[in-house]
């Protein structure tokens, strides 16, 4: 018997124990106040007659009463009605239903808490976005005031980066430039609440080549090294239609990073956002708004919370450190309906938990690839119920759960590997690879 369960017996038998006890005590308690008052019957009783009643003229003299009680009536001790090898074991019976009523009551007061209690989501101690990074009401603004810059692209490749790095805290929030734009737009704001720290800001932005042409685009935010006062930035960029690559990362203390309501990128080919930091404080928050053909989300540490859509592919990772995702993803309507794109989607994911929900749009159907990856012991539940699944699947883990397929009587190989199950229909084209050293829900 392990140590925990010795610990449980004890205390039941122990609860057992003071049961009985208590109801030694009252059954004396009871004997006591019965034998008071069989005392009571018992006790000589004087009576007095009346004064105005005489007997040949002299006043009666009152007399003791003799008369003895019935002694008859005598109280029976209740029979036993539990003997074991000689003994009466009623009041250890007793007890025990006792106590077992006492556990019934509690065991069925968490089972109705349970029951009304939502199931944890793993976002329960996720931290409000912006709001919770403090440092907003900071009296020493950068420059006096918001600074805008202007990055143009590199002609060649139209590719932007943009890093930020210090001990700082902040946002960046992302939005659609103006149809005419041709260069990367950056509204910045830097406060702090020392003002010496405002002389170590740097911005960085493009440089050139000899001939004068762009080396790089890029703005990169240097924030000091001082961590003993708070400093915060806030950044909006506006990305022009003419960008294909955008690269934006972070190596400050903690970022949040979002896309403004309604951007769509939709003329860019890809788009990553990588925080490098270790707080678990960071937070992505993609958009199914954007439609960037291909599009990645990494952190190390903190939250990728939000809804995504697929053009062509998605990505998402969190397998560096102990990083928590929870997006619901769509595949977007084929840029070519009568030839409908596959819909490629990658999670690589890490010790902290993660969910995907996969949703298909009724109005068509397009091929997709589901490709699930976890590194580490994070749990990892995959929900595919809302889309629409014709083909097989490859699943290894050290332990899950999955309702909704089928099992092949034994796996199916070729050269994409071993096949242990199939949705629908097995010779369907869509393609679901799960592999992880920990647990997996699969649900279709």
């Amino acid at each position: 018997m392990s140590q925990n369960s010795s610990r449980k017996g004890f205390s039941f038998f122990a609860m057992v124990g003071g049961v009985m006890a208590l109801l030694k005590i009252k059954g004396k308690y009871d004997e006591y106040r019965q034998a008071a008052n069989d005392d009571e019957e018992g006790r000589v009783a004087l009576t007095s007659a009346p004064l105005d009643t005489t007997l040949h003229g002299h006043s009666n003299i009152a007399l003791l009463d003799t008369e003895i009680p019935n002694s008859s009536v005598r109280t029976k001790k209740k029979k036993a009605c539990c003997m074991c090898c000689g003994y009466d074991c009623s009041l250890l019976w007793k007890a025990i239903a006792i106590v077992l009523g006492l556990y019934t009551l509690y065991y069925g007061f968490k089972a109705i808490r349970w029951a009304m209690t939502d199931a944890p989501t793993g976002l329960e101690n996720m931290p409000e976005f912006s709001t919770s990074l403090g440092c907003m009401e900071a009296p020493h603004i950068y420059n006096g005031s918001q600074v805008i810059n202007m990055i143009p692209l590199r002609e060649t490749a139209q590719d932007h980066a943009f890093d930020v790095h210090g001990p700082s805290v902040g946002t960046v929030t992302i939005y659609d430039g103006p149809a005419d734009a041709t260069e990367v737009k950056y509204e910045t704001t830097i406060r702090t609440d020392n003002k010496d720290m405002l002389q170590n800001i740097q911005f960085l932005t493009q440089d050139y080549n000899d001939d004068g042409t762009i080396h790089r685009s890029r703005l990169f935010i240097e924030t000091g090294i001082d961590a003993d006062h708070c400093m915060r930035f806030d950044v909006n960029v506006y990305i022009p239609p003419n960008l294909k690559k955008f690269h934006i990362s972070s190596h400050a203390a903690t970022t949040h990073i979002q896309f403004a309501p309604g951007a769509r990128i939709a003329n860019t080919e890809k788009v990553y956002v990588t925080l490098y930091s270790v707080s678990d404080k960071n937070i992505i928050r993609p958009s199914s708004d954007v439609v960037a053909k291909s599009q990645t989300y990494e952190i190390y540490h903190g939250y990728i919370v939000g809804e995504a859509s697929v053009a062509r592919e998605l990505e998402v990772s969190t397998q560096r450190g102990g990083g928590i995702s929870n997006v619901k993803i769509t595949p977007t309507l084929p840029a070519d309906p009568e030839h409908p794109e596959k819909a490629t989607i990658m999670t690589t994911t890490g010790a902290g938990r993660s969910d995907f929900e996969i949703v298909s749009r009724k109005a068509f159907h397009r091929q997709i690839e589901g490709i699930h990856t976890s590194t580490k012991n994070g749990d990892l539940y995959l929900t595919y119920r809302q889309a629409v699944i014709d083909g097989k699947i490859k699943l290894e883990a050290k332990s899950y759960t999955v309702t909704g397929a089928s099992k092949f009587a034994s796996p199916i190989s070729d050269t994409q590997g071993q096949w242990t199950h199939y949705v629908g229909d097995k010779d369907g084209a869509d393609t679901i690879s799960v592999n992880s050293r920990g647990w997996i829900g699969l649900y279709f």
